[in-house]
């Protein structure tokens, strides 16, 4: 140590090289001191915001998903046809077919109910049937109906107690269904609050802040336990600067608020935490040559960390969390994406939608877990039925959706379609010797000779799912064949 000293004493270079390190060293611990809650201060609103960004992707897409589904539905011809029957075929019979649709419907994307009011009887029906007659002058729970066309809007959300359990809030998602500009009818499904309530928990849990959701006067509406909410049909009209992410630092926690239109309410994220600590500033002190070092690599982690996270909320909002595969956000996203490059046009592709026949029944006769077993299954053998830059997903339910750009011509495609039919013919039984033969229909479109967009490319491949589903299933129809069924007639693998 003492040759250390003489050595500095003689190199007046390493001696100057000291005494400015030193100098660096006190002068970045007073600074550090005084400017400690500035640090603390941006570290918050650096974590907040990125956290708060997840949060809200997440929530914002677990409201709009039903929203996107509904209006899908609303484009239904076949809902549109059964609607129109209305008054024309027996009461019971219809009130079946009608409840069969919604149960359908409800039962496969997990809501609480699936809804519709015809416009012109305004009868109410829900997924047993005919439910009540509207009646929004007589009757309280009806004003939403009435509040709802008066906004003029194609879609809105009401928040009230459910009519059937009055302890349960519940988000009713409304949609009009406009044919030949005129209504027709209003779609809807509901989301229990509980749900909601239920994320915010797991989101304060995971980033140790606190998530809730308030009105526009800053009052708790909706938090981890539980609604504290007005009964209150919510327009969908709002200011722009109502929708704009908004932060505030004060007593000591740190803000950041958006609007969430089809909620009407704002989503709040509150952190009191920050990723610096005391034990940083004191180490600070005692390893001078660490000092730097220990700072870059708490920059780049706290990046990194902040990056991952945010990647991996954006993967959850479009990875199916059951089969791994993409959702339906996922599958939009790629199809349109791959739609608007340019040249997509000539490259061309298929898209080919999957229903597992006689799902229910392995619901209904097996328990939902062989279900989740076998719509796993399904994902895996789509999956390897394709090759990498083909898209598969689940759009929900027992329903799938792959788009193959090297699927292209006729014969391709009914080949493709014959493997899928063999791969999907299997039975499915549990230790008790109950058993289900499984199988898929299949409808099958062309882009860009049947639509060169993936709304119209969705709906006639809708449309002839639905015609394989109606033709004895386990087997495909391609769109083509149905232009000119007196001609062709539908393929069986």
């Amino acid at each position: 140590m003492v040759k250390i000293f003489n050595n500095i004493k003689k190199n007046k270079l390493v001696r100057l090289n000291v005494i400015i390190l030193s100098a660096i060293l006190c002068f970045s611990l007073i600074v550090s001191f005084f400017m400690f809650s500035k640090i603390t201060r941006d570290d918050k609103k650096l974590s907040t915001t990125v956290i708060f960004r997840g949060i809200y992707t997440a929530i914002d897409n677990e409201i709009e998903l039903p929203a996107k589904i509904v209006k899908t539905m609303c484009y239904d011809s076949f809902l549109q046809d059964l609607l129109d029957e209305e008054g024309l075929m027996p009461q019971d019979e219809f009130n079946y077919k009608i409840g069969e649709y919604l149960r359908t419907i409800r039962d496969g994307n997990g809501w609480e109910s699936a809804y519709i009011v015809s416009s012109r009887t305004l009868n109410y029906y829900t997924a047993d049937g005919l439910s009540k007659t509207v009646d929004p002058e007589n009757d309280d729970y009806d004003v939403w109906y009435k509040n709802f066309l008066a906004t003029g809007l194609e879609y809105g959300a009401d928040m009230s107690y459910d009519e059937h359990n009055e302890q349960a809030w519940t988000i009713f998602i409304d949609r009009r269904m406009d044919v030949d500009g005129k209504l027709k009818a209003v779609f809807g499904c509901a989301v229990y609050l509980s749900d909601i309530s239920n994320m915010l928990a797991e989101f304060s849990q995971q980033y140790n802040v606190d998530v809730y959701f308030t009105d526009a006067y800053g009052n708790i509406t909706l938090d981890k336990d539980g609604v504290s909410v007005g009964e209150a049909y919510y327009s969908r009209n709002y200011s722009p600067d109502m929708i704009r992410e908004y932060s505030e630092y004060t007593d000591g926690a740190f803000y950041v608020k958006q609007y969430i239109p089809l909620l009407g309410m704002y989503l709040v994220v509150k952190n009191t935490q920050h990723l610096l600590s005391l034990r940083f500033l004191i180490m600070l002190m005692l390893y001078l040559l660490c000092y730097f070092i220990f700072l870059i690599i708490i920059v780049v982690y706290n990046l990194n960390t902040f990056n991952n996270e945010k990647i991996a909320l954006g993967n959850k909002v479009r990875t199916d969390y059951l089969t791994k595969i993409s959702n339906l956000n996922g599958l939009q996203d790629s199809i349109n994406l791959f739609i608007e490059e340019e040249g997509s046009h000539h490259i061309g592709g298929t898209m080919l939608m999957l229903d597992i026949d006689y799902f229910k029944n392995v619901n209904d006769t097996l328990g939902h877990g062989k279900g989740d077993e076998v719509l796993i299954k399904v994902a895996t053998i789509l999956s390897k039925s394709f090759r990498g830059g083909d898209i598969v997903g689940r759009l929900g339910g027992d329903e799938f959706m792959v788009f193959s750009p090297s699927l292209k011509d006729y014969d391709s495609i009914a080949n493709k379609c014959k493997e899928l039919n063999n791969s999907f013919r299997f039975t499915v039984s549990n230790d008790e010797g109950k058993s289900v033969n499984i199988s898929a229909s299949i409808g099958v479109s062309a882009y860009p000779q049947d639509a060169d967009n993936y709304h119209d490319l969705y709906k006639k491949t809708d449309e002839a799912l639905y015609y394989s589903k109606n033709h004895g299933k386990d087997r495909y129809c391609i769109y083509c064949d149905i232009a000119n069924l007196e001609k062709s007639k539908l393929l069986h693998s």
